[in-house]
């Protein structure tokens, strides 16, 4: 192990530092959940993120079109007697598919919102954001929620797998156009992106690197009956392919064995890895440390992050509270601050989209830029009528909805011991809000507001202190 990688000290184990796992391997936590953390001890924290049991049973899906029904809308369509009735039962399952979106969504961020597993979601997250998929253009819920599956059965496993099961994706698969590739016509939209986007980066490869490895992806197929891949024999070129120097008829898998032994393979994932879980802009040596660990791992996320947790380097000061919120993370990270149940679905529909990320909608291939990305004057204006929003309710609805938010569970907040006087609220209270102490100048605008304010302090004495948090600059990093 590399210096880079030394652990922290067990004395310097702390509330701050633990609320900081919590944060970045997962989706932030309440006082008691941080004290949790902290009695545990620095080992068994982060053992209770990367060894958690998984807990598909606890969420089950959403109903959707599965691929029978989708080929019987079509049959519809086919025979429908005129155009007009063609189209109504187009406008039909354009409805079912509206709605199967919206749910597939409220699905995965209560998922998010409760799991007791947060860093298998906060994974698939990740792997959301690198392989990037679009319903716009698959425009099949299921297939996405099959995507969103495989992402989370594999988001602590090793990355050529993950690959392999990727290239198998049918959401992937009509993506990248690859079930139109042929032996006679290899499309290289995914040969292109697997090496660009998924695996090396820009300028590790060649142009004829990707005409090679296009025809090694020849004949990958979805079942339309059962919306399962499917390979299509006759449609494979077994041909010699020349790829990166060697000469063989190679296969799919043989193309991504080949990319992963690549020691830029590491550097590529392990240069997000950090960037997503530790601080913007790594250093080579950073890189360089995290790809050695990967490699030492045999590209294994649950050890490399195992240790990454561990590090010092991931606790350093310029890691704790230097992270952007991203629009999820908000969210999620809001509600269970607060203690509150996610917003109806069309308030978090629109609230996502406003705030610049939807998902199952990256922007584009690349997937969110994240960091600095995330705000603009507009988005951080909405982020601070949001807060106000699930605070109250007094905002302007956000998107649609009924207005009924949830209520604030303010005396466990701010108990009755804590609102004798200005330092003992504020101290308690920003600690759960921002889990480190605010800036001294924020600090001295939230007294002068409690100055004015007679104790022992009122319920909106303290959701008032809230809001006034929740709308500084400072709430928007992690």
């Amino acid at each position: 192990m590399t210096m880079m990688f030394t652990p922290l000290p067990e004395k310097l184990w702390n509330r701050t530092l633990a609320a900081h796992l919590l944060n970045r391997a997962g989706f932030g936590g309440t006082p008691d959940q941080i004290d949790l953390m902290v009695a545990m001890g620095p080992d068994k924290a982060v053992a209770s993120f990367v060894d958690a049991d998984e807990e598909g049973d606890l969420f089950p899906a959403p109903r959707m079109v599965e691929p029978s029904l989708r080929m019987e809308f079509r049959r519809r369509m086919k025979e429908a007697p005129d155009e007009f009735a063609r189209r109504e039962i187009q406008r039909e399952l354009q409805h079912a598919d509206t709605i199967s979106m919206e749910d597939l969504r409220v699905w995965w961020l209560n998922r998010m919102r409760y799991t007791s597993d947060p860093l298998r979601e906060k994974m698939t997250l990740f792997w959301h954001g690198h392989f990037a998929t679009s319903n716009q253009k698959v425009n099949d819920p299921w297939l996405m929620l099959v995507q969103n599956e495989t992402l989370r059965r594999n988001a602590l496993g090793k990355i050529p797998s993950l690959l392999k099961d990727i290239s198998r994706d049918p959401a992937m698969i009509r993506w990248l156009d690859l079930g139109q590739s042929r032996r006679d016509h290899p499309n290289e939209n995914f040969a292109r992106e697997v090496m660009e986007l998924f695996s090396l980066g820009e300028g590790h490869y060649t142009e004829q690197d990707i005409q090679q490895a296009a025809k090694a992806f020849t004949g990958y197929r979805i079942r339309p009956e059962t919306g399962e891949f499917r390979f299509e024999e006759k449609d494979f070129d077994s041909s010699e392919k020349s790829f990166f120097g060697q000469a063989g008829p190679f296969t799919g898998d043989d193309i991504i064995d080949m990319i992963v032994a690549r020691p830029q393979c590491a550097r590529f994932i392990g240069r997000k890895l950090w960037t997503f879980f530790v601080s913007p802009e790594p250093t080579d040596d950073q890189v360089s440390d995290l790809a050695a660990l990967l490699q030492a791992n045999r590209l294994d996320i649950k050890p490399t992050l195992t240790t990454l947790f561990r590090s010092a380097a991931f606790f350093s000061p310029k890691a704790v509270h230097h992270q952007i919120k991203g629009p999820v993370q908000w969210m999620i990270q809001s509600t269970r601050m607060l203690g509150i149940p996610l917003s109806e679905a069309r308030v978090l529909e629109a609230s996502l989209s406003s705030l610049g990320q939807v998902l199952f909608a990256p922007p584009n291939v690349k997937g969110w830029d994240g960091g600095r990305a995330w705000i603009s004057a507009s988005s951080l204006l909405y982020r601070y009528n949001l807060a106000s929003y699930l605070l109250s309710g007094k905002a302007r609805i956000l998107g649609g909805g009924n207005g009924k938010v949830a209520v604030i569970p303010l005396g466990e907040i701010a108990p009755a011991e804590r609102r004798t006087g200005p330092d003992e609220l504020l101290d308690h209270v920003a600690f759960r809000v921002f889990n480190v102490p605010p800036p001294p100048r924020e600090r001295a605008a939230f007294l002068t507001f409690l100055g004015k304010k007679p104790a022992p302090y009122s319920d909106d004495v303290v959701r008032d202190l809230l809001q006034i948090m929740m709308g500084t600059p400072e709430y928007q990093l992690t």
